[in-house]
């Protein structure tokens, strides 16, 4: 009996050492964690004060510089600068929204730069407006190095730290709080990048001037579209944003979108089930494009297209006088198995299409051909019409290229300037065609 109670009581002992060795392994990796953590944020807090004082002294010299070198060296240290802030700030461990308007202000900076930058290398000058944007950013920049000098001083001194703050400390959370608040103003910026003002209130220019739709004419349109009755569509949502809409379901699968504004469907989905694919790609491209066109989508033309689980999915481009206008993008996706089209998505080209006045080139196409033919094998060129990142569009010749290692780029030259503009690499196989 004595035996088993010593036993017993040797196992227990044994556990309960086990279970302290394990807590005291385990709090010893948390506060290791823990110590990693700070260090890591106190990194990370140290290089965003650096890398703001370095953007505050570029765009001093980047306000006053001018054309020429100088302004392209101060606008490239700018968008360096800016970038490697952004960086320091999505390492931090803060809350959500902690910092929107310092990475607002860090973003759209960064980008004018590169914006500035970009311009400068293709001879424009900078304009009044956008000097005048520079003092603006300037004036902000010292008041935000400013107070986030005053934060960081704080936490060197321990009057703050980044989490369990005693009673005679502030957490990080706090400080910034009070710098998000006292965000000085700064000028709109206007310009072509994703980051310009103008793209806050982007309008889907194809909806302008077209009357309003009610529920019942959506359901009408949608309806048709689908190839469905009536009677077997009900409403889903009511979708908000840039374009409002009618979401609307047969309750089987089938969804569309369609615009409150002119009742144009921009969305639809069939999310059926597809079996084992019996229909060619070339097939699928044809059945997308008979599509479209019967949906009222005339001239578009099918680019690329890419497969994922017996789905194809077609990019097409609306084409004008054989100009290819690559912002009016539509995409069609088509079931493998039976060739039926299961989805679309139509919304660039509300937010795109409309009659357009374009410039006639003044690079031709063999003058294209020798910029490029001393590094690239041009294979084919065309007129296309391309966007730009701040929705801006530029007239170039599209060229087609083979490198030497045999692989396919895609070469935009300005039609107008012969600047190149954009340049791309295929990548091709059997599941379609990739572009980076």
């Amino acid at each position: 009996m004595n035996r088993t109670i010593n036993k017993t009581a040797l196992f227990f002992a044994l556990v309960s050492l086990a279970l302290a060795a394990a807590t005291i392994f385990y709090a010893s990796k948390a506060e290791a964690r823990g110590r990693a953590m700070r260090y890591r944020d106190e990194q990370a807090m140290n290089e965003l004060v650096a890398q703001l004082s370095q953007m505050d002294s570029a765009l001093n010299k980047l306000k006053s510089a001018p054309e020429g070198r100088s302004l392209q060296t101060a606008a490239a240290k700018l968008w360096q600068c800016a970038e490697t802030a952004k960086s320091c700030m999505s390492s931090l461990s803060l809350p959500d929204g902690a910092l929107d308007k310092t990475q607002k202000y860090v973003g759209q900076t960064g980008d004018f730069a590169y914006y500035l930058l970009f311009s400068a290398a293709g001879g424009q000058q900078v304009s009044l407006e956008h000097r005048q944007a520079l003092q603006s950013l300037c004036r902000a920049s010292q008041s935000l190095t400013e107070e986030l000098n005053a934060v960081n001083g704080q936490l060197d001194r321990g009057r703050m730290v980044f989490s369990d703050a005693r009673e005679d400390q502030l957490p990080l959370s706090d400080g910034l709080s009070g710098v998000e608040q006292e965000f000085p103003e700064y000028a709109s910026l206007i310009y072509d990048g994703p980051f310009s003002e103008h793209l806050t209130y982007a309008q889907p220019r194809l909806l302008s001037g077209l009357p309003d739709v009610d529920l019942q004419q959506a359901i009408r349109g949608a309806a048709a579209f689908c190839e469905l009755p009536v009677t077997s569509l009900s409403l889903l949502y009511e979708g908000a944003g840039r374009i409002p809409c009618w979401c609307l379901t047969d309750g089987k699968g089938i969804t569309a979108e369609i615009s409150k504004q002119g009742g144009i469907v921009f969305g639809y989905r069939n999310s059926r089930f597809v079996a084992e694919a019996q229909v060619a790609p070339e097939d699928a491209i044809r059945r997308a494009a008979d599509f479209l066109a019967r949906r009222g989508f005339k001239n578009m033309k099918e680019s690329y297209w890419s497969r994922y689980d017996n789905t194809i999915t077609v990019n097409f481009a609306y084409t004008e006088n054989d100009i290819t206008v690559y912002g009016d993008l539509i995409k069609v996706s088509v079931a493998l198995d039976d060739g039926e089209v299961v989805g679309m998505e139509a919304r660039g080209y509300l937010m795109s299409h409309r009659d357009r006045t374009l410039p006639r080139p003044v690079l031709t196409e063999t003058e294209g051909c020798a910029q490029l033919e001393d590094v690239l094998t041009v294979r084919s060129g065309k007129l296309a019409l391309i966007p730009t990142s701040g929705q801006d569009e530029v007239l170039c010749r599209e060229y087609i290229c083979e490198n030497g290692d045999g692989a396919h780029v895609i070469c935009y030259l300005n039609a107008i300037t012969g600047q190149q503009e954009n340049m791309f690499l295929l990548i091709e196989d059997e599941n379609g065609t990739l572009v980076l």
